[in-house]
């Protein structure tokens, strides 16, 4: 099993078959429990494990989204004090303990589970954890002789009655902020101190992503969400099940990162809905490897493009799309989106993996959705998440229930675009025949054959124009275009995809 090294085990029992021979394994975060006789498989053991010691809460990790910053010029993102010092402000200590530190013991390859935690901490904190809250209570210790003052320990308990990945809980000094009505979902924001006059609309915009999720993807998964916002030097966010843990950048940071893949400026609340999404996509959802990694990470962050259109209209969704395509672009032959947390590691570089696995997967997903069309689209991607809820996907799984739902062949797709890094080209061709009521359009793919979505624009002699989408799956076809009059123009475009188009 998993334990974190400055762990000490002193015990581990079992009802069953009494106490049992505990090996640690060292510096590793594992522990092997010798069992004395055979156990038949499908067999039920219950272990009591007691353990002790001091860990140090995690960092985001690779199931967070997040960015890198670089120092900004001076004076930029700085506020002064005085002519020469610059005024520090220090985020809110935060403890996160969740999928990178094994803070429990857990099996070496995670699966779904249900869950009761009982979590004491100094009194003055608080915490959101995975799962139903329960109940809380204070508890005396002993005075501060020097100070005489009397302490409290907090307890807070919570139960997940519904199946969990993994255990998670932050703790830092909370303030509510409020409550909105969600469908099927109790929702609550709670925020730092320094947070809470900047979060005072929040609730209502959770509850605006969550209803717009429930309405496309299909009932949440958990009965509680609570939102949990921090100030931090650079934006972020985690999403175990039942919260969420979004960064907030302080005034006084000396960071920048206008530059990074995943930084939006353009719309503030992609980070907030791409969170919310992973309620449905990594946690109601799971993935069975590192390899099907995108399926939590694409999905969420096109769930989040979603949004921004329902939200602020297409014009947004199509400006995030350009800027996720262009960043995908950039780093595209760094490798194929399969590779999954390895993207970048070699590197040490960030920006690789989250231009792939966030950004080229979004892209990839959206010209899925303009091959299959709108309806076959969303009813697969309901159908995915009712067939998985609560179970482990793979790429696989995802290609099977797009083909039964748009009855297309969709192997291809996959196999090209997920596993791997090359990108198709296309040599493009238009006239208008004889009769001048079509327009013909010749596509030849110069290398590699690829199923890719391709936009045909037609501009009418009387102004009016006309977007069709053509899928191309053959090394050269041609396709026909009824024209409803006179025409000044075609053009063929592909702004939102990513094959190399020449014509």
């Amino acid at each position: 099993m998993k334990l974190g090294e400055p762990l000490t085990i002193s015990s581990v029992s079992s009802p069953e078959l009494g106490p049992l021979l505990t090996l640690r394994i060292v510096r590793q975060n594992n522990f092997i429990v010798s069992l004395p006789r055979t156990v038949p498989p499908r067999s039920e053991i219950v272990l009591e494990i007691t353990y002790s010691g001091r860990l140090p809460p995690q960092p985001l990790d690779r199931e967070a989204i997040a960015v890198d910053g670089t120092l900004a010029p001076q004076g930029q993102g700085q506020a002064a004090q005085g002519s020469q010092d610059e005024l520090v402000v220090l985020a809110e200590p935060r403890f996160m303990y969740s999928n990178r530190n094994q803070w429990y013991p857990q099996a070496p390859t995670s699966d779904y589970a249900t869950a009761a935690m009982r979590i004491t901490v100094p009194s003055e904190y608080q915490l959101v954890a995975s799962g139903t809250f329960v109940k809380t209570s204070l508890s005396p210790i002993a005075a501060e002789p020097e100070k005489g003052e009397q302490r409290f320990m907090r307890t807070v308990e919570y139960r997940a009655d519904r199946p969990v990945r993994y255990l998670s809980c932050v703790i830092s000094r909370f303030v509510p902020v409020g409550r909105a009505a969600a469908p099927g979902v109790n929702l609550e924001v709670v925020a730092t101190p320094r947070q809470l006059r900047a979060n005072r609309q929040m609730p209502g915009r959770v509850a605006d992503i969550l209803k717009f999720y429930v309405s496309r993807l299909g009932d949440a998964p958990y009965p509680d969400f609570t939102l949990a916002a921090i100030d931090d030097n650079l934006p972020g966010g985690h999403s175990p099940a039942f919260f969420a843990v979004l960064h907030q950048p302080l005034p006084t940071t000396p960071y920048s990162w206008a530059n990074d893949p995943v930084a939006f400026e353009g719309y503030p609340h992609f980070f907030l809905a791409h969170e919310v999404a992973h309620q449905w996509w990594g946690q109601g959802v799971g993935w069975k490897n590192y390899h099907e990694q995108w399926l939590s990470e694409g999905l969420a962050q096109y769930s989040a493009l979603l949004y921004a259109a329902q939200d602020r209209g297409p014009d947004a969704l199509r400006n995030l799309l350009l800027q996720m395509r262009d960043s995908a672009l950039e780093l595209n032959d760094q490798g194929p989106i399969y590779l999954g947390y390895r993207l970048g590691h070699l590197q040490n570089d960030g920006r690789i993996f989250r231009a792939i696995l966030y950004n080229k997967s979004a892209v990839v997903l959206h010209m899925l959705r303009r091959v299959v069309g709108d309806d076959a689209f969303f009813r697969s991607l309901q159908r995915f998440y009712r067939d998985f809820r609560f179970k482990k996907a793979g790429t696989d799984d995802l290609r099977q229930v797009f083909e039964a739902e748009s009855k297309l062949p969709l192997r291809r797709f996959f196999q090209k675009w997920i596993m791997g890094a090359t990108l198709p080209r296309l040599r493009v061709t238009t006239r208008i025949d004889d009769s001048q009521s079509a327009a013909i359009v010749r596509v030849d793919q110069t290398d590699e054959v690829f199923d890719v979505p391709l936009t045909v624009a037609v501009q009418y002699a009387d102004g009016t124009n006309e977007d069709q989408t053509l899928v191309i799956t053959e090394a050269t076809s041609e396709h026909r275009i009824a024209l409803k009059g006179p025409v000044r123009k075609i053009e063929v475009k592909d702004e939102l995809g990513l094959a190399e188009i020449k014509r």
